[in-house]
């Protein structure tokens, strides 16, 4: 799908894990601000054909790493397109927004979301970076990605408490923050999950119209918390990001 390898480019510094690049008024120049600040974006995508219509887009933007997306809230439309995902996966590094949402708002269409889960975690191979959403699902998520053998995954905005943090933490998934969590009550996902497990994230558009100074920000938070040089950080999160990557052996 014409992405650069990790280690190919320069744009190591700084790695924004979940952001809806596309869904900004402006998504050119948001991959531009990426680019031009060195720092690498996973662009994570709704449907497997907004991931098709955006790689276009990036062939100027080695910064910016497409994430074949089939976001659950999106499940009635992402039915219709099992076939593509299938067809593009074996080809992507990265690979979300997918996952199961059973709030309020997506409980109503939770056997669609679980059948379209079903059909695409045996297509997920070794080697893909995978961001997961989870909300009010953690349980059900997990014992999917048990019964697939999908692993390692990174929980996107974790919100499910400590007690599942360190369940899925001894399973050997990740974790990426927000500035939001680090500004409210889950911020003690920090106390938790151990440094080499931690990842970062904007969300934005969701989150932030202003995603690479949330990353700042969030990068600065932990050199705060972790006591080490934001340069450690830097490394460290490259190290995590690099890892994060499912395996045959999980």
């Amino acid at each position: 799908a014409g992405l650069v390898p990790m280690g190919s480019c320069d744009y190591t510094m700084r790695i924004d894990t979940h952001c809806h690049v596309d869904m900004f008024d402006d998504p050119i120049g948001v991959a531009k601000a990426y680019q031009n600040a060195e720092t690498i974006c996973v662009l994570a995508t709704m449907l497997p054909s907004h991931y098709q219509a955006a790689l276009p887009h990036l062939k100027p933007f080695p910064a910016i790493r497409p994430a074949l997306g089939m976001h659950p809230l999106r499940a009635t439309e992402g039915r219709k397109e099992i076939d593509l995902f299938h067809d593009l996966c074996d080809f992507v590094e990265c690979i979300g927004e997918i996952g199961l949402d059973l709030s309020a708002e997506g409980k109503k269409s939770e056997a669609t979301q679980t059948e379209n889960l079903r059909k695409i975690l045996p297509l997920i191979r070794d080697g893909k970076f995978v961001t997961h959403h989870s909300r009010n699902a953690h349980n059900e998520l997990t014992m999917l990605l048990d019964e697939y053998s999908v692993g390692p995954v990174c929980f996107h905005y974790f919100i499910g408490g400590l007690q599942w943090a360190s369940r899925l933490l001894a399973k050997g998934h990740y974790f990426s923050v927000n500035q939001r969590m680090i500004a409210g009550k889950h911020r003690r996902i920090i106390d938790v999950v151990p440094k080499n497990r931690i990842l970062i994230e904007s969300d934005g558009p969701f989150l932030t119209k202003r995603p690479l100074s949330t990353i700042q920000e969030t990068y600065s938070y932990l050199s705060d918390v972790w006591n080490i040089a934001i340069t450690e950080v830097e490394r460290q999160l490259e190290r995590n990001f690099k890892a994060c990557r499912t395996r045959k052996d999980f």
